[in-house]
């Protein structure tokens, strides 16, 4: 129970925006301002994560972290493609695919600030496992989806607009700003970057419980289907990952963070793609699952269960 303890800022939060659409309140989070409140906790995360691996005097755990993370790219959307596409269709099947073998850059921020409430250290090089995550799943969707396509165009154009998405840009650029920045650079951002990330977290997950509660009735069409997808297999990709960062002697934060990459999913990087690479797609399924579903259930109880599974390891 103490690890709900310290989530209780980030549950009450998206909790109040999930109820106020609920209630069908005029509550809303302008665009713009949502917008500023990603680009903050992007940025910031970047930029934290170079610093600590500037600073740090080691970096044990990066190569099995990288492994680990990129297996996981390949075999979670490998897995639900093949197990879905005669259900659901190709594009649905491969949509998932690359949702799901994608990564969420908000359950990441929301577990690293759970494990620093707890007292749990964990390494800087786990942002650039993230960054490096977000884009090989993607890929391996749309390669399924393509299929014997021999349009090497359209191939190019899928991979330079998910290098350039927001969340990669950012993540990727702050991380290599923050490993330039020596102590004195450091400390003239850190009041900004340190000091309001959990107030901006907050807003940002308002905004959000707003917005997965408008796509959970879409989500709910899909039943049983919606909750094994959403729920049984990331808990099993992301216990699988605390297991294997257990086997190759990953420290408790690293072991715990790996999982909550593993099994969360892309709600803004991989849905960008597939919307305009994917057309046939449902967003019932490939946007709302993660958000209305994943997202919510990581926050409850994916990150504390990672953490007492790492625990008893």
């Amino acid at each position: 129970m103490s690890h709900l303890a310290s989530f209780d800022l980030v549950i009450l939060f998206f909790v109040l925006g999930a109820f106020a659409s609920w209630m069908k309140s005029d509550l809303e989070v302008p665009d713009q301002i949502s917008k500023f409140l990603s680009i903050f906790l992007l940025l910031s995360l970047g930029l934290k994560g170079g610093h600590e691996v500037r600073t740090a005097e080691h970096l044990f755990g990066f190569i099995p972290s990288i492994g680990i993370g990129l297996a996981s790219c390949l075999a979670v959307p490998a897995a639900l493609f093949f197990a879905l596409r005669n259900y659901l269709g190709v594009a649905n099947a491969s949509a998932l695919a690359a949702s799901y073998g994608s990564v969420s850059a908000v359950t990441f921020i929301a577990a690293k600030s759970v494990l620093e409430g707890e007292g749990i250290t964990s390494s800087g090089h786990m942002v650039a496992i993230m960054a490096l995550m977000e884009i090989p799943a993607i890929m391996v969707g749309l390669y399924f989806y393509q299929g014997s396509s021999r349009d090497g165009r359209s191939k190019r154009s899928a991979v330079l607009s998910i290098l350039s998405t927001k969340s990669v840009v950012l993540l990727t650029g702050g991380f290599a700003i923050g490993l330039s920045m020596n102590n004195a650079s450091w400390l003239g951002i850190a009041p900004v970057v340190q000091g309001a990330f959990k107030g901006v977290l907050a807003f940002f997950l308002l905004d959000l419980g707003l917005l997965a509660q408008k796509q959970l009735r879409e989500a709910w069409r899909f039943k049983y289907l919606a909750l094994l997808i959403a729920i049984g297999v990331p808990l099993c990709f992301g216990a699988a990952a605390v297991l294997a960062g257990d086997y190759f002697g990953l420290s408790h934060g690293d072991r715990v963070l790996m999982a909550v990459l593993v099994g969360s999913a892309s709600y803004i990087a991989a849905p960008a793609t597939v919307r305009s690479s994917m057309p046939d797609a449902n967003p019932s399924l490939y946007l709302a699952l993660p958000l209305a579903l994943t997202f919510p259930m990581n926050l409850l109880f994916g990150i504390p269960f990672y953490i007492e599974l790492s625990q008893l390891l």
